[in-house]
């Protein structure tokens, strides 16, 4: 995490513009029908003179140091182009062009009337037909050992900037910058793993062991090798494939000549086979596609090599090209993938200083079987690491490695050595830990985050908090917080401590204990917690003003087990004192005010298949998983323990998923369902999640107040589809804007029994919910790629008091940085 910190910290920071860099572009044309090469097309860039022509072959090649962003393309009795293309970059496009017919009374013209039926499509109709017999996932039983490296370098580096002073002892890092690629590089991390992966269908498993694992920066390589196994998964095989959270079309889809263009280019030798070499095109630019080369043996119609790129106008944000090759062998009379190169470059802007992400993944000595005997596997979980991964020494690397590095990626190992041993590194590297974390680090400690030290609310006043922490360089196995708080206006202090003790860490064992009294807002489900300084600047009804003071200690445990599955176990106490505009009142006593205490215990079942997180030393994040994940949870209150109060169970069942529909985008969905037995006060009860603030909040109703709805019973579903510009780019104007759509509704239908108000009655704003309750939103989201606009409309009736959405009050802005 540190590492792309630094990263995105040098990106924003430096001047970030290109200076005196050549564009180039080169490429074959060809006729869009028969796939003819095209001799002398003329081909200039966009509003200079600079042009050319295609030769005999159809090839052209063109270059200049203007700032272009198009080329034109014209051919008399063609249909002209104008292609966006890639600024100061070398760069491949191959173009089809469309005859164009010329009315003359009844006569219709087209040139090359009599040409025949472009051959490459029965070609690759029959290709699709034989993907069962050739696809390497199909095979029973595989297993095979892997080097996986990612190397991470910074591109379209200004000729200025390496020479300037505030560089000062870091200046000599420049002298490794690279020339090779397309935009002058300069290699910055690199990460390895070695080991095997094992797999079979009937029943479906796999597991990847590994054995080593190391990165530059960092104290250990596992995160990145998880990475590194979710970067990208190219099967073109499938017909759609799910890359960087998108969906692409394979050229090798059961109907690619809806989508795609062929041309056969050769006819050659590999590997003594006779091999077609041939190129492929999108029909329509825009759309999730690629475009590039490939080489199909031709006795079983199998894939030996493909060449490609994501093709131009494919709206990833950060994205600005995306290459790779593969290379396939025939071993044991089935084609398996032996090599995989990938290399993508993200830059916050087209023309900036941006970074390559590349991927060398290498495959070998493959074994196969029907299926494997129980004991070959090492682990129920699809990922794991051998003890000491991260601890094995050069001298084994060179042992493991099945090709030495070459000497640029060694010099990445030595450069990284000595700069971290450098005073100013440590300096530079706190300083952007700081930013990025909210945590100042001192030694063994870590004080903040600084997002917490100052808020303000109708209860508090102005509330101000110090937290400390240790950092891990004092374990990594304990990590001891606490944190005190104190309000100006309610002259109060807040105090809490807590210790995690991370047993395991693959899979995951932690035990956690903690003790505390702060403010907290219940029926929040919000984006910033209650006390963080965005919470109080953004809202929208005034400041919080329904708080309970909660006394609470606690004690859980988690355990991870087989594959995707996780237990949660916790006891918890908590004391309740309602504060500012909330009460607790006493149906027998109308001047009561109650104090809620009570004594839980909770057991949690979560299943998510093939999950897998990148961690630092005790925090960790999900990569998410392509199936449902599934969690069961039930608390039950126990009555005369530690004078508990309260008799009632909760159980609940939530399901959460994504839905891919290609071209057309994606669904996001979740449901939750839950009830109560027994009785209890409404505070304790399910209150609806709600949203003060003007940030549109995706699991919370965002025109409901805190409290306006309790229920007891309930089930509560969202659904959101994100077109991803299935619509807008097809919108001329706003395409190049790269906005994508945004549609949703949301709901919960619950009940509520008034026995619970014979113990506190409910307060003025909060009523129990008998029917249904539902929000819709509308919204674009991708603006500068990362702001989000939400309209919501209330669906259900209101009354006098509640929102509605009407006007600006729908209005909502939210932020989400996705590719």
């Amino acid at each position: 995490m540190k590492v792309i910190s630094v990263f995105i910290a040098l990106i924003c920071l430096v001047d970030i513009s290109a200076l005196g860099q050549t564009t180039s572009v080169s490429g074959r044309v060809f006729d869009g029908s028969s796939g003819k090469a095209l001799p002398y097309v003329n081909i200039s860039f966009q509003g200079t003179p600079v042009g050319t022509m295609t030769n005999v072959k159809g090839e052209y090649s063109i270059e200049t140091e203007r700032n272009v962003g198009r080329i034109n393309v014209s051919f008399i009795g063609y249909a002209s182009q104008s292609i966006p293309i890639q600024k100061q970059v070398r760069q491949k496009i191959d173009i089809a062009l469309e005859a164009k017919s010329f009315e003359l009374a009844a006569a219709v013209i087209r040139p090359d009337e009599n040409e025949k039926e472009n051959p490459a499509k029965p070609l690759m109709q029959r290709v699709a037909d034989a993907k069962p017999l050739n696809n390497p996932a199909l095979i029973p039983a595989v297993s095979y050992n892997f080097h996986e490296r990612l190397q991470i370098d910074l591109n379209d580096v200004p000729e200025k900037l390496p020479g300037r002073r505030l560089w000062g002892a870091f200046g000599w890092v420049w002298d490794a910058l690279d020339s090779s690629d397309a935009r002058v590089a300069l290699p910055l991390f690199i990460s390895e793993s070695i080991g095997t992966v094992r797999t079979q269908n009937k029943p479906r498993r796999g597991e990847k062991r590994v054995y080593a694992a190391r990165a530059t920066w960092l104290e250990d390589g596992q995160s990145t090798s998880s990475v590194s196994a979710e970067f990208l998964k190219i099967n073109l095989y499938e017909n759609q494939l799910l890359l960087l959270d998108k969906a692409f079309t394979s050229p090798l889809h059961d109907r690619g000549n809806l989508h795609y263009r062929y041309y056969i280019l050769d006819t050659l030798l590999i590997n003594e086979r006779p091999t077609f070499h041939m190129a492929f095109v999108p029909r329509r630019r825009g759309e999730m596609t690629f475009e590039g080369e490939m080489w199909i043996d031709t006795l079983s119609l199998a894939l030996t090599m493909v060449e490609a790129k994501v093709s131009e106008g494919s709206n990833i944000n950060y994205i600005r090209a995306l290459r790779w090759k593969q290379n396939y062998e025939l071993i044991d009379d089935h084609w398996l993938l032996v090599r995989q190169e990938d290399v993508m470059d993200m830059a916050i802007t087209n023309g900036g200083l941006g970074i390559y992400g590349r991927t060398t993944n290498v495959y070998s000595d493959f074994e196969f079987a029907q299926k494997w005997p129980k004991e070959v596997w090492t682990s129920k979980r699809d990922m794991s690491f051998a003890e000491g991964s991260n601890e094995v020494l050069e001298e084994e690397w060179v042992n493991l490695r099945p090709k030495p590095l070459l000497l640029k990626e060694t010099n990445i190992y030595e450069m990284a050595d000595s700069v971290t041993s450098m005073k100013q590194y440590k300096f530079l590297t706190g300083l952007i830990y700081g930013l990025a974390s909210g945590n100042m680090l001192i030694g063994n400690i870590e004080l903040g985050p600084w997002y917490y030290s100052y808020s303000r609310n109708a209860v508090e006043g102005n509330r101000w908090r110090l937290g400390i922490e240790t950092s891990n360089d004092f374990s990594r196995t304990f990590l001891p917080k606490a944190f005190l708080a104190y309000g100006t206006k309610d002259e109060s202090w807040k105090y809490g401590a807590e210790i995690t003790w991370l047993q395991r860490k693959t899979p995951r064992l932690e035990w956690y204990v903690s003790h505390s009294k702060d403010m907290e807002q219940l029926g929040m489900l919000g984006f910033f917690d209650q006390g963080n300084v965005f919470n109080s600047a953004l809202s929208i009804e005034g400041g919080q003003q329904n708080l309970a003071e909660v006394r609470k200690t606690e004690g859980s445990f988690l355990a991870e087990f087989g594959s995707g599955w996780n237990a949660f176990a916790e006891i918890r106490h908590r004391e309740v004192v309602p504060k500012g505009l909330l009460e607790f009142p006493l149906p027998t006593d109308p001047d009561g005010n109650a104090t809620l205490i009570t004594a839980e215990s909770t057991l949690q079942l979560r299943y998510a298949h093939g999950e897998k997180f990148v961690s630092g030393a005790f925090d960790r994040v999900s990569l998410g998983s392509r199936f449902p994940i599934i969690t069961a949870t039930t608390t039950q209150a126990w009555k005369g323990i530690a004078k508990s109060q309260y008799r009632y169970n909760r159980y609940t069942l939530e399901l959460e998923g994504k839905l891919r529909f290609g071209p057309m985008g994606r669904v996001r969905w979740n449901t939750t369902g839950g009830m109560y037995t027994g009785t209890a006060p409404f505070a304790l009860m399910e209150l609806q999640p709600a949203n003060e603030t003007v940030i549109s909040i995706q699991p919370s109703f965002n025109l409901l107040r805190y409290f306006e709805f309790v229920t007891d019973k309930w089930v509560r579903a969202s659904v959101e589809w994100h077109g991803e510009g299935a619509i807008l780019n097809r919108i001329p104007f706003i395409r190049r804007a790269e906005l994508r759509e945004v549609v949703g509704i949301k709901g919960v239908y619950g009940s509520w029994d008034t026995r619970h108000e014979e113990l506190i009655s409910l307060p003025e704003g909060t009523s129990g919910l008998n029917g249904i309750y539902a929000e819709a939103v509308i919204g674009l989201e991708n603006i500068f790629h990362f702001i989000r606009i939400d309209y919501h409309i209330r669906l259900t009736e209101t009354v006098e008091g509640m929102r509605d959405g009407s006007g600006w009050g729908g209005l909502r802005v939210g932020i989400a940085v996705e590719l």
